[in-house]
């Protein structure tokens, strides 16, 4: 319930207000009086109060003071006035000072109840967006206090591949996410591989001492100079990932990090690694790879752990994988091959397919296939060949929604597991990636349509208070789902958006027209000016008075 102070000299009005109207139907609890504005004052010291009614011309301190007081000690509290006609400069001037409203004397006790019903719904209304806004805040601080978990998972989706790799998505997710790069910069990749644990463990504190690792080679392989991640992919690797800075894709070597050369991070790395076998008695080796591009750290990443299953000697070690890679090269092998040809890497072709390379795919196809028979491939290496790619086209579909079962038939599937030569492989392996890429467009279009109608719908009904509902029944869509594709496809609500859409539509009505801004605001289904001119000046930085004074074209 609201409490209210009624304030006047004359007795008789003051009365009048208090007790001759009838105060029951609102929900005020508790009405204070006061004959002046000392007393006033008092009363607000005394206790909060929501509501002023308070007589402007009074003998002493007048009404204008008392207001000046309420700002500087109750802003929150709301104040009417009343004024006779011949002093009318004040009302102006209390307006003009955040007076909510004033009344003429001789008061009309029902016009002076009417606005006291505004003032007390506006009280209510600035309660609950004061409510809202705490509920917000405290939001904001268990979005910072989970800020690492979510830059963990961030680089966990695109390592899986979860994610699209637009220079736009990824730009905003980074934004987001307070990560110190953008889609052209660089990300060097460090496999910690955990070779053994010295101790028993079980499957929990195994976890926590994992965690332990990972928080060491932050401290240790990235330190204060460099600037990176430390986290665990979906499929259990540790890695640690150091950011380029922008110097560095500027013209210098692509492996150069902030205050970070190659051979300073090797030599941390070998740190790192004498660190975890003294205080964590664990045997670790740790996979450094070259800076690249964060669209290829999947592939990346994928040739690090084929370097880490291929090293059956090495322990303990730090591996410069590009060295590595030069050195098996030079002996005529590939990490991980064993008798035959060695398989492609399946993350790269994935990432191939999510990119709508399907030319490109069929030229790796095309090499490879050739390749297995150069290199005599059997039937094992086929088979072998069969089930990366299927899970390779599994993965694909997953990570844009579909199951691979609405693309492709079981049968087409299967037909793989029969391919008696690298020619035959080869023509059911593009077949199928064909279809799967035709699938995921025909996906992209429905989502592109379904936007470019709500951009329609919105377009067409500026006029009118547009919800999220009326919305997603104008596209047969449930509201929450349509939301987030909305965000996900332009990375702005749905209310922001139509809060943009009006706002530019009202610049140009103000700078192309001479009509009244309460009808413009009114034209655009704001039913209260106050909102519309808030929202304007908070989106322009200027008042729709000041936007049309400064920009107009007409006269």
């Amino acid at each position: 319930m609201l409490t209210m102070l009624v304030v006047d000299d004359e007795i008789y009005a003051l009365k009048g207000i208090t007790q001759g109207i009838d105060w029951s139907d609102l929900p005020i609890g508790t009405i204070l009086e006061a004959e002046d504005v000392e007393e006033a004052k008092r009363r607000l010291r005394e206790q909060p109060v929501d509501l002023v009614i308070s007589d402007i011309e009074m003998p002493g301190a007048n009404g204008l003071e008392l207001l000046r007081h309420i700002r500087e000690t109750s802003p929150n509290t709301l104040t009417i006035f009343l004024t006779g006609h011949a002093r009318f400069e004040y009302a102006q001037e209390a307006l003009q000072n955040g007076c909510f409203d004033y009344v003429l004397k001789p008061v009309d006790h029902d016009v002076l109840k009417e606005i006291a019903r505004r003032g007390v719904a506006e009280l209510i209304r600035r309660k609950e967006q004061a409510k809202f806004e705490d509920t917000l805040e405290s939001y904001r601080r268990q979005w910072a206090s989970q800020l690492p978990i979510l830059v963990e998972r961030f680089w966990q989706d695109v390592l899986a591949g979860r994610l699209s790799m637009s220079a736009e998505r990824l730009n905003r997710e980074l934004a987001l996410f307070g990560i110190p790069l953008s889609a052209d910069r660089q990300a060097l990749p460090i496999l910690l591989s955990i070779e053994h644990w010295e101790m028993e463990l079980d499957a929990r504190d195994e976890s926590i001492m994992e965690y332990a690792v990972r928080k060491a080679a932050a401290e240790i392989v990235l330190g204060e100079q460099a600037i990176g991640a430390v986290l665990q992919d979906r499929s259990g690797l540790n890695l640690a990932l150091v950011y380029s800075s922008a110097e560095a894709n500027g013209g210098q070597s692509p492996d150069q990090s902030p205050g970070r050369s190659r051979p300073e991070l090797l030599a941390r790395c070998a740190e790192y690694v004498k660190a975890c076998q003294e205080y964590f008695h664990c045997r670790v080796s740790c996979y450094v790879g070259e800076s690249v591009p964060i669209s290829r750290l999947a592939a990346a990443l994928e040739k690090l752990s084929q370097l880490e299953r291929a090293n059956l000697s090495e322990t303990r070690s730090v591996i410069d994988a590009p060295q590595k890679e030069a050195e098996l090269a030079a002996a005529g092998t590939t990490a991980g091959a064993g008798a035959g040809p060695a398989m492609p890497s399946f993350t790269e072709w994935g990432l191939l397919l999510d990119r709508g390379e399907a030319g490109e795919l069929a030229k790796e196809l095309e090499r490879t296939m050739a390749r297995f028979q150069s290199e005599g491939a059997t039937r094992e290496h086929l088979e072998q060949f069969y089930f990366g790619y299927a899970h390779m086209l599994l993965q694909a579909a997953s990570r844009r929604g579909l199951s691979i079962y609405d693309a492709l038939a079981a049968q087409e599937l299967a037909e793989g597991q029969t391919a008696r030569s690298a020619a035959a492989m080869s023509a059911w392996a593009l077949k199928l990636a064909v279809k799967l890429g035709a699938a995921c467009a025909d996906g992209s279009k429905e989502t592109s349509a379904i936007i470019a109608k709500v951009h329609s719908y919105i377009q067409d009904h500026l006029h009118e208070d547009i919800g999220r509902d009326d919305i997603a029944r104008c596209v047969y869509r449930n509201p929450a789902y349509l939301s987030r594709l909305f965000r996900k496809e332009t990375g702005l609500s749905l209310t922001d958006y139509i809060a943009q859409v009006k706002i530019e539509r009202a610049k140009k009505l103000l700078t192309d027209t001479n009509d009244k801004i309460s009808n413009i605001a009114e034209g655009l289904g704001y039913l209260h000016f106050s909102y519309f001119a808030k929202l304007f000046r908070k989106t322009t930085g200027l008042t729709p008075q000041e936007y049309r004074k400064k920009h107009q074209t007409i006269s």
